[in-house]
């Protein structure tokens, strides 16, 4: 009995990750610009290669405010949500997570659709479903990068699925 107890604990346990890893990340390796960075090695590109290293290895940052990333699918994709891997998925302390951002979508880059709007995120990693719509660009705009003064955004993966 217990090994059956803890098959059906081990199977529950796994259901999050199993419908979290059936997303196909349309971003990665994709086309991305944003704000000037805070300094080399932190370029746009690093928030959209799939790879989640510690500290300041593999991020976005820039310090310019509001800054912004966005991402070319490089065709019109049908899209249902975003998953945000803030400051503290890199282990940098919480505080640095991304504070208030919208996620906004386009076929053509010239007419936007807001499709997320967050203005009190204290999470590490945010999933944010959606509607499906047609977008071929999603851009990341943040409006308070941190949860203090702090004026630099670290964003460590945009996942569009």
């Amino acid at each position: 009995m217990k090994a059956f107890a803890c098959l059906v604990v081990a199977s529950l346990l796994a259901t999050p990750m199993a419908s979290h890893a059936a997303h196909v990340d349309l971003a990665l390796g994709k086309a991305v610009t944003g704000s000037p960075i805070c300094k080399p090695g932190e370029e746009a590109v690093k928030a959209v290669n799939g790879k989640l290293a510690s500290k300041t290895q593999d991020k976005f940052c820039t310090k310019e405010a509001p800054s912004w990333l966005r991402i070319d699918l490089g065709k019109v994709e049908q899209v249902s949500g975003f998953t945000i891997k803030h400051a503290g998925a890199g282990d940098e302390p919480a505080e640095m997570n991304t504070r208030a951002f919208t996620v906004r979508v386009s076929s053509d880059g010239k007419d936007w659709t807001s499709v997320v709007e967050v203005t009190a995120n204290t999470a590490s990693v945010t999933e944010h479903r959606i509607a499906p719509v047609k977008a071929r660009y999603v851009e990341l705009d943040v409006t308070k990068p941190t949860q203090t003064d702090d004026p630099a955004t670290r964003i460590y993966e945009v996942e569009v699925w």
